[in-house]
């Protein structure tokens, strides 16, 4: 008998099969002989005992293996499934013959059979059988794939939590083997799961981690995917050039391994990031050339796929008979390979068609079976998905209250699909993906109200905007007044602790490198670390909670419904406006205790477009322009100025045009939406003063504050409920030291360090122009500030903390909690790709010069604990961070109102220093001299630097807003 060496590919019989027809045997392996074929060898097999029935059986079944294998490499969907069925029958055979090896290769190659068929229960059930058998025999390389496998099938399911629990799972193994494909493979899915999710950043992170690692593995069509990967990430970034750079590398590579399907992969990928800039003629250029190449590597899901994205370029271009064929042709390549998912992704297309040509009986039946395969295979994501198609179809046909059923169901798996997600971010991320659902709901009730004003459906609309908006924000303040660490894994909260000190000392020698000359390729190391630290941060915190036995009560937050906003909000002073805008409509709804009123408003487009041209106009004066005289500089601010009072009017008839006649004098609490939360309602003019020469800003009839939503103002009096008042009056922290050149520093230190590379002068801030600022400068005017602000205080009381003593230690070390008050006079740093990098910047040095850690970061800001009744953080910028679909801005505000603060007082742009130390005195002189509430006092502070000629520009008052509670 002659059997192949070890490297080869080719196998005869297995040696059980000879111990079928020998029994016991002893072998002896000779060398070949000359005429012997390379890498062959004579065996020399001598029974010692006749075959057992367990012999007979054993080869049997090794037989029927090699049968199914045969059978599931055959093109025929009939023999892939006879294929299965052998699979599937022969798992019990193994297990009952004690064989466990086999037991485990059964099992995984059935696994792998119905996860490819998108039968993604069965594949579960396999995959799971085979995980701890697979760790009982020591198999760490089968469990990795194992467990990297089940995370790519909760995936598919919409389930990113639990793929994510899998992944996290797998990638230990894989570095513990040192396996750089492995580890290559489950990091890139991680990077999947994140794209996903919306969060393009962190999917970045991970694919440029898992590029090196699939390029050291020689695997050059995995190499290849993850280019496709990050190309794809560049394109929403709204990078087209990297976009198109990545994937002409992918392109190439799978070229230069003759990689047919892969070539058309890429091929593909570049169409559709073409369609995704609407360029459409492109993107069917490109799939017109995928499409033969998917054909001749015999690759019929991908034609499939291919076939699909052509059919909605059709459709786009409304050529819906083109659409059809196309997708027809792709439903019978789904069938015949069996890929059920992709069949009913098909269908739902195939419905949208019936749907444009006026079909909308067979759009519905098209749905309808696309949510039953959908429902068969537990892929919940895509029946949602599905669902809003056909609840759009039954807005069309007019059956609003079908379509309100199917959109109400779509929204209930969108909310048990989240409360999976432990993460807080990730929760708001994957919300922030499916808030184009809500918008639908609230859009088809406001039809609904429309045809029977008198049936309260606007009352619903908006507690469903409500629902949708500042989630995570509610969840956070609830979590704020429980201790989830209580009876946590004492490790894990270890765990917690370190990677905090880890995080922040990396973070501190990121910005450090950033602010020296020729670190490039060492920023973008460090920049990496921290991205990943700060990710694995992250995932012990969502440990932490999905652990915690309080965990259950955070994560649904109550909704307030109208009435409840009317009964337990407001007073009669208030007038609460909430926006809501649609891609369709926008609306806004009016409550004040006793009435209510819904207005529909223009499109998103229109509204945003004039708030950015305004929010662009009102900042002329902080944009700084690349080799820009001071003569073009005063000529570019005075066209502003000119064109800014027309802007506000265009934007204040928009947004409260409908409204204005029901003002009166009433406090307005705003919740805005969208671009809406970068104006500052206070200097949009009273509609109805359009026609006047002189421009009258909201405040001088209104007190404004904003909010998050109602609800979360609801969570905010809950949780302050019976708190005490802090015993000292106020903690001002401002003019700190920020490079060894202020003349604070020794003056025989400054000499001796002034040459050496200072962090403190080259730190880049986020300014409007997109341009880097590369010195931090004194402000001056903030020790004028502090001073101005102490001295209506009643001594005695106060903490001081300027010059080298405004330090991150100091806000850290638990002081700040005596103080009722606490203003922080100095920079802001927003991160709007990592929130909780977010800082105020403190003393960058200290008395001798020495660099130190200056950055009061927002993940430190929410431990902080303040009974705070305000915090005033007198920056640039310190309102806005990363804005976040239906959450929000998130950045240093929440931190405070995590840590206990009700109110929080910040600017929405890069403020004047002078001009802001001038508000500020006269807003403390506001709430100490006259009594007034912090809103009260701002607005006073305002009209007071509005009616002064140096300051009447809304650009030096204006940009401060009060977020939070106005009792």
């Amino acid at each position: 008998m002659e059997v192949d060496s070890p490297n080869g590919n080719r196998g005869p019989e297995p040696i059980s099969a000879v111990v079928a027809q020998a029994g016991e045997y002893s072998v002896e392996v000779r060398a070949p002989n000359k005429s012997a074929p390379p890498g062959t060898y004579e065996i020399k097999l001598e029974a010692v005992r006749e075959p057992t029935p367990g012999d007979r059986a054993q080869a049997d079944a090794e037989r029927e293996f090699r049968e199914a294998q045969k059978l599931a490499r055959q093109p025929a969907a009939d023999s892939r499934r006879a294929a299965l069925e052998k699979f599937a029958a022969l798992v019990p055979v193994f297990r009952k013959l004690e064989d466990r090896p086999m037991e485990v290769l059964t099992l995984n190659t059935a696994a792998l059979g119905y996860h490819a068929t998108g039968e993604l229960t069965k594949a579960l059930d396999f995959y799971g059988q085979a995980v701890p058998l697979s760790r009982a025999l020591g198999y760490l390389a089968i469990e990795a794939a194992l467990l990297n496998n089940i995370g790519g099938v909760y995936d598919i399911l919409g389930e990113p939590q639990k793929a994510f629990d899998y992944y996290w799972q797998a990638l230990p193994l894989w570095q513990s083997l040192k396996n750089d494909s492995g580890q290559g493979d489950t990091l890139n899915n991680i990077g999947v799961i994140y794209f996903n999710l919306g969060e393009v950043q962190k999917a970045l992170e991970y694919y440029q981690q898992a590029l090196p690692l699939r390029q050291a593995s020689g695997n050059k069509r995995r190499e290849a995917d993850t280019l496709d990967n990050i190309g794809i990430v560049y394109r929403v970034l709204g990078d087209p050039p990297q976009a198109f750079e990545h994937l002409q590398r992918a392109l190439d590579l799978r070229r230069e391994v003759k990689d047919v399907a892969g070539e058309a992969n890429s091929l593909h990928y570049i169409g559709y990031t073409y369609a995704a800039l609407d360029e459409p003629e492109k993107a069917l250029d490109y799939y017109e050339r995928a499409l033969p190449l998917r054909r001749s590597a015999g690759d019929r899901r991908g034609e499939a796929v291919t076939l699909n994205a052509t059919g909605e370029i059709y459709a786009l271009r409304g050529e819906t008979d083109k659409a059809f064929a196309h997708h027809q042709q792709a439903l019978q390549l789904l069938r015949a390979v069996g890929d059920r998912r992709l069949e009913a992704v098909t269908q739902a297309l195939i419905g949208n068609i019936h749907a444009l040509s006026g079909r909308s009986q067979e759009a519905v039946e098209n749905y309808a079976q696309s949510i039953s395969i959908f429902e068969s295979l537990g892929a919940k994501r895509d029946e949602a998905w599905a669902r809003q198609g056909l609840a759009r179809v039954e807005r069309e046909r007019g059956n609003l209250g079908e379509a309100r059923r199917q959109i109400e169901t779509t929204l209930a798996q969108v909310e048990a699909l989240r409360v999976q997600v432990s993460s807080r971010h990730l929760r708001a991320s994957y919300l922030a993906t499916k808030q184009n659902a809500y918008e639908f709901y609230t859009d088809l009730l406001m039809l609904m109200h429309r045809r029977d004003p008198d049936a309260g459906h606007d009352a619903v609309a908006f507690q469903v905007s409500e629902r949708a908006r500042a989630r995570g924000f509610r969840e956070m303040l609830v979590e704020s007044g429980v201790d989830l660490r209580q009876g946590v894994d004492p490790a894990l909260l270890d765990r917690e602790r370190d990677l905090s000190q880890v995080l922040n000392a990396k973070a501190e020698r990121l910005m450090r490198l950033r602010g020296q000359r020729n670190t490039d390729e060492q920023v973008a190391v460090l920049k990496k670390e921290v991205g990943a630290l700060e990710n694995e941060y992250q995932q012990v915190q969502g440990d932490i909670r999905r652990r915690s036995p309080h965990y259950a009560a955070i994560i649904q937050p109550a909704t307030l419904a109208l009435r409840e906003v009317q009964q337990q909000l407001l007073d009669p002073d208030t007038m609460l406006l909430e926006y809501s805008l649609g891609s369709e409509r926008s609306y806004l709804w009016a409550i004040t205790q006793n009435s209510y009123e819904s207005y529909e408003l223009p499109a998103r487009e229109r509204i945003e477009q004039s708030a950015r041209r305004l929010y662009s106009l009102v900042r002329a004066r902080s944009v700084k322009k690349k080799n820009e005289s001071e003569a073009q500089r005063r000529e570019r601010i005075r066209r502003a100025d000119a064109e800014l009072t027309k802007a506000a009017a265009e934007l204040g008839e928009m947004v409260l045009g409908p409204v204005a006649p029901e003002l009166g004098s009433n406090r307005l609490a705003i919740v805005a939406d969208g671009m809406l939360q970068y104006i500052p309602f206070a200097m949009l003019p009273v509609p109805d003063v359009r026609g006047r020469s002189v421009y009258q800003p909201l405040i001088v009839k209104h007190e404004i504050v904003t909010l998050a939503s109602a609800s979360a103002l609801a969570v905010q009096r809950r949780e302050r409920a019976g708190r005490k008042t802090a015993p000292r009056d106020i903690a001002v922290i401002a003019d700190p030291v920020f490079d060894v050149a202020d003349p604070r520093v020794k003056s025989g230190v400054r000499e001796q360090t002034q040459a050496a590379d200072s962090y403190a002068t080259r730190i880049v801030e986020h300014l409007s122009d997109g341009e880097a600022k590369l010195r931090i400068p004194r402000l001056p005017f903030t020790r004028q500030e502090a001073e101005r602000i102490l001295s209506v205080m009643p001594a005695g009381a106060n903490l001081k903390a300027v010059d080298f003593n405004a330090q991150r230690a100091a806000a850290l070390a638990g002081e700040l909690r005596e103080y009722r008050y606490i203003h922080f006079a100095t920079h802001g740093y927003i991160d709007s790709e990592k929130p909780g990098l977010s800082a105020i910047v403190l003393s960058l040095v200290d008395e001798r010069g020495q660099a130190r850690d200056g950055f009061l970061r927002a993940q430190e800001i929410y431990n902080l604990q303040l009974p705070a009744e305000l915090v005033v953080l007198s920056a640039c910028q310190t309102g806005l961070g990363r804005e976040i679909k239906g959450e929000g801005l998130v950045g240093l505000t929440r931190g405070f109102m995590y840590a206990g603060a009700p109110r929080v007082i910040v600017s929405l742009w890069s403020v004047s220093d002078r001009g802001t130390a001038d508000l500020m005195g006269r807003l403390y002189a506001g709430m100490i001299k006259k009594g007034q509430r912090p809103a009260a006092a701002l607005r006073s502070a305002q009209l007071e630097m509005w009616r002064q000629k140096d300051w009447r520009s809304p650009y030096y008052w204006a940009a401060f807003v009060q977020q939070g509670e106005w009792r």
